[in-house]
């Protein structure tokens, strides 16, 4: 089977409307909306959890060519939701990058954001299920999420799909302020 999660290698990434909005397989001319939803959202959730200084340095050209690179790699998928031609939110995944992760069955969500206004709405879950469709479909049997401990938001989301801590934690830090991400599981069985 391989770990190989690329939106092109799997029949469940169809266009599919939902409630108007429009969740498909991202192409490589959408990494600017992208690029724009990750910034936006990332000024918006993580106010006061990150440096004021460094969201502020956050640059959609530099996002868009980090976006546009991983329209390059097998191992990636990337869902948009858009209504009315508008990216308002994504999904990124692809197999686990965590080393204690059993690479033939476990995948991992990299990053899932709604632009400000667009959250409780439904398009995260609609992102939310169109990607363990993805996973699904690879055959895998869990996946994992990480999410800051302080991000209080995104957690219910995930507890509220069923998502529950494994225990495990990572830390680090942006400009010197500490931050503590936990890791989500998910049982696709």
């Amino acid at each position: 089977m391989g770990n190989e999660i690329s939106c092109e290698r799997t029949s469940g990434v169809r266009s599919r409307r939902e409630r108007g909005t429009l969740i498909r397989a991202a192409r490589i001319e959408d990494s600017w909306s992208i690029a724009e939803t990750q910034v936006e959202a990332w000024r918006h959730t993580y106010v006061g959890q990150i440096p004021a200084e460094y969201l502020a340095s956050l640059s959609v050209p530099v996002r868009e060519a980090a976006w546009r690179e991983l329209f390059g790699d097998a191992n990636h998928c990337i869902l948009v939701a858009e209504e009315s031609g508008v990216t308002q939110g994504f999904v990124s995944l692809g197999p686990s990058r965590d080393e204690d992760a059993e690479p033939e069955s476990t995948g991992e969500v990299y990053a899932i954001y709604l632009r400000p206004g667009h959250q409780g709405r439904g398009l995260g879950s609609g992102l939310w299920r169109e990607a363990m469709k993805v996973f699904k479909e690879r055959g895998l049997s869990a996946i994992t999420v990480w999410v800051l401990d302080s991000n209080s938001t995104a957690r219910k989301f995930y507890e509220s799909r069923g998502c529950f801590l494994d225990g495990a934690i990572k830390g680090g830090s942006i400009r010197g302020k500490g931050l503590v991400e936990v890791r989500y599981r998910y049982d696709l069985r």
